[in-house]
């Protein structure tokens, strides 16, 4: 074999090997647009190849010169293409968020009642929207329930387990202290959480900015004015369930959720009680109305992920598709830093949410200012209106968000790939596109 064919059978050996991984693994997800599609290249890049070597001896070393130059053009340009930059900016002063403000809170006022009343009084641009939205049905009502009475039962039944844990996220503090560095108590604490279930967690100091301004929902009384004095806020996420998610817009994506957010109440009321043992002092936050803060800031803050065109989280390993846990404390800790993984170049890029969502909720255009934060900002309203319409929390963006790929080597190269170079965020976009659809479509239930 002479050297050119040499050159060019690596090139083949490359690309066929890249097809084949890629090919298996979307055997493996079920993803069946992808599994053809990539078969069809493979087949292609493998008869290509037979076909060039049956050429004669000139046109045969020119082909496979070709196929060594254009691979190593690709890669060469990948490579060194910028790097993806960007990350969260504050363009003017940052404001607390008054937790009465936020959608839950504002569709837990009874009507006519005196909270209600205060509330359209104060905040009257509200009103004429909100009272339109009421109108449907909320979610697990009768209306919902009976399009999968059981699915939707689990739901409830979920949603009231978690809601016994409200009394427990605080307690009494032991007199006795555990005298640990903030190093071993950091190390000490992410192992517990871990063990406990969670699969990523960080640890960031807390910054006033994101703890709400005032009560909007939850066991302490309406309008109170929060005050959060602990130093400390250790975050975790757990990843969703992929296949439920694909499911989108559909019954098991609450499920899922309420799921989670068990989970994450398990996991917050254990290391919290945990912490207040240890003689400091704890709270953990928790999913039925019961946050005194906000977790995606402080997860940023924590290192888990960045900030995306959704509005919410994008981890680095599991995308969007997974749920936040909050405790808060006095315990001496060692804060992580927040990282850049190209998230922001990659959703200025990349409108796949914004297309996809239902309720056309998500920008497709630039970031724009909100409480002196420069970000995407979502239509909360219009998001919400869909929940209530298909009973669920939709979960579409979550769904056909490019990093919500399963976790395992071969999409964790891409993630890692795209978070160096521009231009394979580029050609990613216009690859997931083609393999598993602009729009993809929801899948059928696990059960």
């Amino acid at each position: 074999m002479n050297f050119l064919i040499f050159l060019g059978e690596i090139s083949f050996f490359i690309l066929i090997g890249f097809f084949l991984v890629f090919n298996l693994y979307n055997h493996k997800e079920k993803e069946e647009k992808a599994f053809r599609s990539s078969l069809l290249i493979l087949l292609g890049l493998i008869s290509v190849n037979v076909f060039f070597l049956i050429m004669p001896g000139l046109l045969r070393n020119l082909l496979f010169l070709t196929v060594f130059l254009a691979t190593f053009a690709a890669f060469f340009i990948m490579y060194f293409s910028s790097k993806p930059s960007g990350n969260i900016e504050f363009i003017g002063e940052k404001k607390k968020v008054d937790e009465r403000d936020t959608i839950f809170a504002r569709f837990e006022l009874k009507e006519k009642g005196k909270n209600y009343n205060d509330y359209y009084n104060r905040r009257p641009e509200y009103k004429a929207t909100d009272d339109e939205i009421r109108k449907l049905p909320d979610i697990l009502e009768p209306e919902h329930m009976k399009k999968d009475p059981v699915l939707f039962s689990l739901t409830a039944a979920e949603d009231d387990y978690l809601k016994h844990h409200i009394k427990l996220v605080s307690g009494d503090v032991t007199l006795d202290k555990i005298e640990l560095s903030p190093f071993d108590n950091t190390r000490t604490v992410k192992n517990i959480v871990k063990y406990l279930g969670s699969d990523i967690c960080g640890v960031c100091e807390l910054d006033q900015t994101y703890v709400y301004s005032h009560v909007g929902r939850g066991p302490e009384p309406y309008g109170m004015e929060i005050e959060l004095k602990h130093k400390y806020a250790i975050v975790f996420a757990m990843e969703m369930d992929i296949e439920m998610i694909a499911t989108s817009p559909k019954p098991p994506v609450i499920v899922e959720t309420e799921k989670k957010y068990v989970e994450i109440a398990k996991i917050s009321v254990i290391v919290a009680d945990l912490i207040r043992r240890m003689g400091y002092d704890a709270r953990a936050h928790i999913a039925g109305s019961n946050y005194q803060a906000m977790l995606a800031p402080l997860g940023w803050r924590a290192g888990l992920g960045e900030i995306g065109r959704i509005g919410i989280l994008i981890t680095e390993k599991y995308g969007p598709r997974v749920r936040l846990g909050l405790i808060t404390t006095n315990l001496p800790l060692t804060p992580d830093s927040s990282k850049t993984f190209g998230v922001q170049d990659f959703c200025q890029k990349c409108k796949k949410c914004a297309n996809n969502c239902p309720a056309q909720a998500i920008p497709y255009g630039d970031k724009t200012e909100e409480k002196g934060v420069l970000k995407w900002v979502l239509n909360r309203e219009g998001c919400y209106r869909f929940w209530r319409k298909a009973g669920t929390d939709c979960a579409m963006c979550l769904y056909v968000c490019p990093y919500s790929k399963p976790q395992n080597w071969f999409h964790d190269s891409l993630r890692k790939l795209i978070s160096q170079s521009s231009t394979a965020q580029r050609v990613s976009l216009w690859a997931d596109d083609y393999f598993y659809g602009a729009n993809p479509l929801p899948k059928e239930p696990p059960f």
